[in-house]
């Protein structure tokens, strides 16, 4: 829907409620699959990374930033128009030869075609592409959870003091 609506109002709709679900699943992943003691464990230490990691900035700022943005104080990041004018410069290199010829122009793009970020570290890249690039990233870091938990739920392998005291014990009986 973010690709196809074209009413600017029913746009804005879709986009808070993408921004407030992205953000649930790290809220999903506390509250209702941390019911399991490893889980929340192992979440609230991933946690802690996702708000200081260099490689989890998508994190902080874009999945909570434009979150808090957009549901407590009604700002987004988005370019709040329906039309965006882009520059536009290109340079034509004449059939004949000689020096290029460099045109400059705006160009008015409507209909949802471009929805650029306008701040951050996404600036003028289209919110949808940061979108998909956050939820990429939570696919990413459910998968290292699921494995840090299936990591820690495998029993530790008794050791070599362990298993050389049983089997003195079973000669001895």
């Amino acid at each position: 829907m973010l690709e196809d609506e074209k009413d600017l109002r029913q746009w804005r709709i879709v986009w808070a409620g993408s921004v407030a679900l992205i953000r649930a699943v790290g809220h999903v992943l506390d509250k209702v699959d941390g019911e399991d003691r490893v889980v929340k464990r192992v979440a609230g230490e991933f946690f802690a990374r996702w708000k200081n990691g260099d490689d989890d900035r998508i994190f902080r700022e874009f999945v909570e930033h434009e979150r808090n943005s957009l549901l407590k104080e009604y700002r987004s990041d988005v370019h709040p128009s329906d039309n965006v004018v882009v520059a536009v410069q290109i340079s034509l290199m004449p059939l004949a030869g000689g020096d290029p010829v460099v045109a400059a122009f705006a160009l008015d793009l409507d209909e949802n075609l471009f929805r650029p970020m306008l701040d951050g570290p996404w600036e003028g890249i289209d919110c949808r592409e940061v979108f998909a690039d956050a939820i990429t990233w939570w696919g990413l870091q459910l998968d290292k959870v699921d494995a840090e938990v299936r990591l820690r739920r495998i029993p530790p392998a008794p050791s070599i003091e362990a298993n050389c005291h049983l089997s003195t014990r079973s000669k001895t009986q």
